[in-house]
């Protein structure tokens, strides 16, 4: 009898562990957030929900290039099912481009990662050159910014940019692109609308691992 209460709750534990591992395929992004590095992901999949095409962006007359947003619902990282993911990516025409931010961010939870192949349900993505080396929000929740050390340059792209959130809705939000001295453009792209109550697969797993071992100690004694 020990030993099969014991099975239980190492079983238990394990199945805690495995949702763990799965919510850390990307790296948390709360609010206040500062030089937090970006996974970068093994694989990415998804279904589309939305897409804005290609946009074109044009700083000043020397840096052009455009930027595309997907919504992506159940993506492989994603915090909880049927929550979306926004995913951009940008290519450099001419100039250089240092930081891509996304806005309207606000509460929602948010994780990020990013991927360099081209995913085929993401109309028009391309395998990226260059991945963000960090990733920064304000204090506020709003803004969420992918920031390359190492510029995107004319001819090549981005990776995939990857926020996973707990919504369950989109709605407008603004895509920011800036180059390596400051200067920036504004577009109309995508951003979470509605958030969902469901908690993270870790959260969800874990509760629910702790409640099964003590209904199990419980009936032991």
């Amino acid at each position: 009898m020990k030993r099969n209460i014991r099975s239980v709750v190492w079983a238990v534990v394990l199945v805690g562990l495995l949702g763990v591992s799965t919510a850390a395929q990307a790296a948390a992004l709360p609010p206040g957030s500062v030089d937090v590095s970006v996974t970068n992901l093994a694989t990415f999949t998804g279904t589309l929900v939305s897409d804005t095409g290609n946009l074109s962006y044009a700083i000043g007359p020397s840096n052009t290039g455009t930027v595309r947003e997907w919504v992506v619902s159940n993506a492989s990282s994603a915090l909880c099912a049927g929550c979306l993911s926004f995913v951009y990516q940008f290519q450099v025409s001419a100039g250089s481009i240092g930081r891509l931010a996304g806005s309207s961010y606000d509460s929602f939870t948010v994780d990020v990662a990013h991927f360099g192949s081209a995913v085929p349900a993401l109309t028009g993505s391309l395998a990226g050159t260059f991945g963000a080396n960090n990733a920064d929000r304000d204090v506020s929740g709003n803004t969420i910014d992918f920031d390359f050390t190492s510029a995107v340059t004319a001819t090549f792209s981005s990776f995939l940019l990857i926020a996973n959130t707990n919504a369950t809705a989109s709605q407008a939000g603004t895509i920011s692109l800036a180059t390596p001295a400051g200067a920036f453009s504004n577009l109309t792209g995508f951003a979470p609308g509605q958030a969902t109550g469901v908690p993270e697969p870790a959260t969800a797993l874990l509760l629910g691992s702790s409640l099964v071992a003590l209904f199990v100690w419980r009936r032991r004694s």
